[in-house]
């Protein structure tokens, strides 16, 4: 009887190895013998398995060896770790260069060169696979960039967010040309009288602007929540029905609305309306500004509890706060890594008096002692804002504001690098970290069929370490392979060619 049971267990082996799927490919590649780590639910079960790739697409994912013919490269994962390419939800490819303004890329128009060609590959230096433009962007800036030869998936939210008239962030572009530089403005009466009568307040309602931004190609709907700061003071801010109908609108043109807001009373406005993202953290708290570091007022409570409540999308974007304070830090240019990803000259550029413009311009009269002050308290808040919501089952979506301001202290790559590690050091746990810049940001973007994990027939963006990143945040600096789009790329190729 056992020599029988046998017999049959062997048969039944031999029978599963037979008609195993045999996988043909033209242009594959085999990763083998790798720790898968992803998700589809927000929970992890890291295994050893295999994945496949034919051309941009992942083919097959499991614990067992698969069978293959045809032309493929393998590639030995032995000890590695593969993850989904990470997603940075709230970036600015801008036309000029960090910590330039115009006149400065037209002294310099070498620097600007050299910065746009590395830019692209500094984001997948660092991983980022997917970027999310959320702000203005032209027809000519995404062919631009999308020519280059690497570079990471670019999606956007239109030729420009959907500010309110004369509001944040129109009001930083002169008058005469505001309007024109911000072509889905919202209406509104109160500014008629400001408003070029060129303009049919018809094509400024919310229906017609996120109808435009649709048809642009765009994602998301980008709005505003600021009444201003430093210099800025009073600008206007949309009503109540105007961001509902922005909501609603957004939700029926199957796009998500996203808003820029950083202060108590714009989280609060918000969180009432239910919008889907807010694309800061909450660190400007009006009134409680000065409470203890480590003390959280009730009604910073009470607002957050309601963001997760109705699983509202928290964008922390730490490094705002650190890439200012960036510009009194006289190591900050010094780090070995900017080297890899920042060009030479550029670098040294930064260190001259001519580009310590914009570190002038707004710390003015403070010395360096008191910015660290004020900048300190502010990310102490900022923080503990992002830990109660972590803690608490808020839904934490990545994006770093890659630049927040004409500041050299937010490089392409290196500015969400460095986010992942505040959020760690503000006590966001590892696994929720990989989440948010995954599997969360693609789901709430509504690319989840393509983005966000590893798995059939999902885009072959994969990032390969040397380390574990849900035991070890350093795993974002033990990077050795990246795949786009299929394509293998060795991270030691994506630094900066001297």
């Amino acid at each position: 009887m056992k020599n029988l049971l046998t017999i049959l267990l062997a048969t039944i082996l031999c029978s599963c190895q037979d008609n195993k799927e045999q996988l043909n490919l033209t242009e594959g590649v085999y990763i083998s013998n790798v720790t898968i780590i992803s998700t589809e639910d927000g929970t992890y079960s890291p295994h050893i398995g295999h994945l496949v790739i034919e051309k941009d697409i992942i083919v097959y994912a499991d614990k067992n060896e698969p069978s293959i013919n045809g032309t493929f490269e393998k590639i030995d994962g032995t000890g590695k770790f593969i993850i989904p390419g990470l997603i940075d939800s709230h970036v600015h490819i801008i036309p000029g260069v960090q910590g330039m303004l115009p006149h400065h890329i037209e002294k310099y128009p070498e620097l600007a060169t050299e910065f746009n060609s590395q830019m692209p590959r500094s984001y997948l230096y660092h991983g980022f696979t997917a970027l999310i433009n959320l702000g203005g962007i032209s027809d000519e800036r995404i062919a631009s960039f999308n020519m280059q030869e690497v570079k990471p998936d670019l999606y956007h939210v239109g030729y420009s967010g959907a500010a309110v008239a004369n509001g944040y962030p129109m009001n930083f572009t002169p008058e005469e040309f505001r309007f024109d530089a911000e072509p889905n403005f919202i209406y509104m009466e109160s500014q008629a009288e400001s408003i070029p009568d060129k303009y049919d307040p018809a094509d400024h309602t919310p229906k017609a602007v996120v109808k435009r931004i649709k048809n642009s190609g765009g994602i998301a709907v980008k709005s505003y929540y600021e009444r201003g700061f430093g210099r800025m003071s009073k600008l206007p801010v949309p009503t109540k029905r105007i961001m509902t109908e922005l909501l609603n609108e957004a939700h029926s043109n199957g796009l998500v609305l996203t808003v820029h807001a950083n202060s108590l009373e714009g989280h609060s406005f918000l969180a009432d309306i239910g919008v889907d993202i807010l694309s800061h953290g909450l660190w400007n708290w009006g009134k409680y500004k000065d409470v203890p570091r480590d003390s959280l007022p009730l009604e910073i409570k009470r607002t957050l509890d309601l963001q997760i409540q109705k699983q509202i999308g928290y964008t922390p974007t730490l490094t705002v706060i650190e890439g200012e304070e960036a510009l009194v830090d006289t190591g900050f240019l010094d780090q070995p890594v900017l080297k890899k990803v920042v060009p030479k000259n550029l670098l040294e550029w930064y260190k001259t008096e001519e580009a310590q413009w914009f570190a002038k311009e707004i710390f003015n009269e403070l010395t360096v002692e008191e910015v660290h002050i004020i900048y300190d308290n502010v990310q102490a808040h900022a923080m503990l804002a992002l830990k109660y919501l972590s803690d608490n089952n808020g839904l934490i979506l990545f994006g770093s504001d890659t630049p927040s301001a004409p500041t050299y202290g937010n490089q392409p790559g290196h500015n969400g690098n460095w986010e992942l590690k505040l959020m760690k050091e503000a006590g966001v746990p590892l696994n929720k970290i990989l989440a948010s810049a995954t599997f969360n940001n693609a789901k709430a973007f509504h690319l989840d069929a393509s983005l966000g994990s590893l798995a059939i027939g999902k885009k072959a963006n994969i990032i390969m370490m040397a380390k574990n990143p849900l035991m070890d945040i350093e795993a974002y600096d033990a990077i050795e392979q990246v795949v786009i789009g299929g394509k293998v790329i060795k991270r030691e190729d994506l630094e900066v060619k001297e």
